[in-house]
């Protein structure tokens, strides 16, 4: 499998879920770090597209069946926490796209949201990529 490859299905992965990106980036043979530093950079993309085009689907996205359950924690996590604490789950447990979404349409202001997001991802991007390093290095190293 060609490095364009790798890369593009690592971008595909981790726009949906970070922690799925980083990990689909090692399995294909990438090192970490680049696997992590693709998958953080395509979930912000994902996730800054959601947040400037969001609004006009964001009612109908929030509606659907098949999110319904993870609509259920997401509003559970806002009325808690806020948009910070629903930034701070999302790569782990919703994905940060699927987050977003739902953010927006129990009304998060789209500005903070996204700087939450962006910050989240990156924190969790890290950790996790430094996770998947060190499994390697104590499996091979």
């Amino acid at each position: 499998m060609g490095l364009l490859l790798k890369l593009l299905s690592t971008a595909a992965a981790g726009a949906l879920d970070v922690w799925v990106g980083i990990f689909t980036g090692v399995a294909l043979g990438l090192h970490p770090v680049l696997s992590g530093i693709v998958s953080i950079v395509s979930a912000l993309v994902g996730v800054t597209l959601v947040v400037l085009g969001g609004e006009r689907l964001q009612g109908r996205i929030y509606r659907s069946r098949r999110l319904a359950r993870r609509r259920e924690r997401i509003e559970r996590v806002w009325k808690r926490y806020g948009i910070p604490g629903v930034a701070l789950q999302a790569p782990l447990l919703t994905g940060p796209i699927v987050a977003t979404i739902l953010a927006l349409g129990l009304g998060a202001p789209p500005r903070p949201l996204l700087g939450w997001m962006i910050a989240s991802i990156v924190l969790w991007g890290a950790v996790l990529t430094g996770a998947a390093a060190l499994g390697i290095s104590l499996f091979f190293g």
